[in-house]
């Protein structure tokens, strides 16, 4: 049993450097391509995070996808005109999910819970009184 597994790790130290080196980066141009790809697949209108490659990170929501940028309009308390952002320059963009459990779901909840509580402790309080 040692002996196999003695095997089978040093085939694979032996395959991971060949493994790595086989792997080939795109170029900054093929790169562009693909993010516009993507940016062809996610809909108008649609709420979407951007990070470039800066690192200048927002939410924003797609307006317009051009042969050579996207145009977003960033999601803030002070209206901002609608930003141009290059598809050179962006190093993710990616569709903003919304989900999840807000400040309004999780109040709504405790008091469902709270009252279903009361009511329950109200009725058994009844039926032991008779």
């Amino acid at each position: 049993m040692k002996k196999i597994t003695v095997v089978i790790t040093a085939i694979a130290l032996w395959l991971t450097p060949q493994l790595v080196a086989a792997q080939q980066s795109v170029g900054p141009g093929a790169e562009a391509n693909f993010t516009r790809q993507m940016a062809n697949s996610i809909g108008i209108g649609t709420r979407v995070k951007v990070q470039t490659k800066a690192g200048k990170r927002m939410t924003a929501t797609l307006m317009a996808i051009t042969d050579e940028a996207v145009v977003v309009k960033r999601d803030s308390r002070v209206p901002e005109p609608a930003v141009e952002v290059p598809f050179a320059d962006i190093a993710r963009l990616q569709r903003q999910e919304r989900g999840g459990i807000t400040v309004g779901k999780a109040i709504g909840i405790g008091l469902a819970a709270g009252a279903g509580a009361i009511l329950t402790l109200f009725a058994i309080a009844v039926s032991v009184s008779d």
